[in-house]
């Protein structure tokens, strides 16, 4: 779906068993990740999970973790800030075709490996994935 809490405000999800909301290291993300993560529960989405994104060090790690924590928020995994994404952009194509070997690409290629074994009925956190 797009971004936003559109769909999730509109009941669109409701059939939905599995929901992943992307966070980035900024309070103002926190914050819809977590009314994300609220709705998909009153619609009866199962399993909602984040992704933080655009993690450039410790201190973003750091800040992600404890808010997820704080807010039993499911922590799939994360990808990290890389410039490669921006470039691949401006040369119009994906990530992956662009540079399959960037620091985002291998994240997000575990991250996908992460969330098949979750749906699998295999509990799987990002550190036992790797």
């Amino acid at each position: 779906m797009e971004a936003g809490l559109e769909h999730l405000s509109r009941g669109t999800g409701r059939h939905l068993s599995r929901f992943v909301a992307t966070i980035e290291p900024y309070y103002r993300s926190m914050e819809i990740a977590k009314r994300v993560a609220g709705l998909a529960a009153e619609l009866g989405i199962g399993d909602v999970f984040v992704v933080a994104n655009k993690v450039r060090d410790e201190g973003d790690r750091k800040a992600i973790g404890e808010f997820c924590a704080a807010h039993s928020l499911k922590l799939a995994g994360e990808i990290p800030f890389d410039p490669s994404l921006l470039d691949a952009e401006r040369a119009g194509k994906t990530p992956i075709d662009f540079d399959p070997s960037s620091p985002a690409v291998k994240a997000i290629e575990k991250l996908a490996d992460t969330l098949a074994a979750t749906g699998n009925g295999q509990r799987t956190t990002p550190e036992s994935n790797g």
